[in-house]
Parts: C-alpha cells; sequence; structure tokens
C-alpha cells in the first residue's frame, strides 16, 4: 500500500480489507473506538503524532511496514 508519505487518511487505509484486517489485529482497542470515526479524514501522518504518546515507536515502525506491504 502506497502511504502517500504518510499523507494517506485514515479512511483510505480502512478502506482496504488487509489494512483494515491488520489494524485490527494490531490495535483492536481503537478499531473499536468512537474516536475512529473522527480521525477517519485525518493524515497518517497526523494519527502518528498522537499515536507516539501510546504506542512504541517500534511497534508504530513495525505496523507502518506491513501496512506497505499490503
Amino acid at each position: 500500500m502506497n502511504l502517500r508519505n504518510n499523507q494517506i487518511t485514515v479512511g483510505e487505509i480502512l478502506a482496504n480489507p488487509q489494512a483494515r484486517t491488520l489494524l485490527s489485529r494490531e490495535f483492536p482497542m481503537v478499531m473499536g473506538s468512537p474516536m475512529l470515526a473522527r480521525a477517519r479524514n485525518m493524515p497518517l501522518q497526523n494519527v502518528l503524532f498522537y499515536a507516539r504518546r501510546y504506542v512504541p515507536q517500534q511497534k508504530i515502525n513495525q505496523v507502518l511496514a506491513q501496512l506497505q506491504a499490503v
């Protein structure tokens, strides 16, 4: 998947079934959150800024690599 230098939106990522499955597996608590609906139009870059407060950088890098491989 082309993450377009992290400018792809969350909604675009979630529209891909493989990416959605990956995120559901890696971040199940987020996938069921009402915050997800608010983030659909946000670029991945913005989401990563906030995620770094809660998720170790190593896990973020791992998931980004997996998304790029989708």
